[in-house]
């Protein structure tokens, strides 16, 4: 899809809602993209994954979710570095089997604003996903931790607009869930 110059209007700058559910696709676990142009933004179509793969529903305190993309490089090597960060509340048994395995591994994300699902963002992308990190607060003040992803190089896209079908979930942690230890 070829870029149509268009006039731009004032927009509010106001930040809007988003949803607190995360979706995580692990990038071994995907079978394919759909097809992006170096100007395109909108992802009309699916991301497919493998036979059996599941996406990972995570829960994210709204109010901390983060996803710029940073604009960085000389003048003839610019690129986007896409980053996602976000805390999710307490320590339990899922959640920390879930860092155990998945710590430095490789994801693509896709995150929504509340309301018209204009806001549907996907985060890495084929050849360069964004990668997980981790900072864990256990003392008087909180118990969380703040999950970061981002792309270990820049790369020639922003988040792209994602139109396409969530993947199937994994089914939700029936063990000690968000009780907490």
């Amino acid at each position: 899809m070829a870029y149509q110059k268009v006039s731009l209007k004032k927009k509010s700058g106001a930040p809007g809602g988003l949803n607190s559910r995360i979706i995580l696709i692990p990038y071994d676990d995907i079978e394919s993209f759909p097809p992006r142009g170096e100007e395109d933004v909108l992802v009309s179509g699916d991301i497919t994954l493998k036979a059996a793969a599941t996406a990972i529903g995570m829960y994210a305190t709204s109010s901390t979710i983060s996803r710029p993309d940073n604009q960085e490089g000389e003048e003839d090597e610019e690129g986007y570095i896409q980053t996602l960060s976000f805390t999710h509340p307490g320590n339990y048994l899922e959640i920390e089997e879930f860092k155990q395995k998945w710590l430095g591994k490789p994801f693509i994300a896709i995150t929504d604003e509340c309301g018209d699902g204009r806001g549907t963002l996907v985060h890495g992308w084929q050849c360069n996903p964004i990668y997980f990190t981790l900072e864990n607060q256990r003392n008087n003040e909180a118990n969380k931790s703040t999950f970061n992803f981002a792309q270990r190089r820049r790369g020639i896209f922003v988040a792209g607009f994602y139109a396409g079908e969530t993947p199937a979930l994994a089914p939700e942690a029936t063990g000690s869930g968000a009780g907490g230890l």
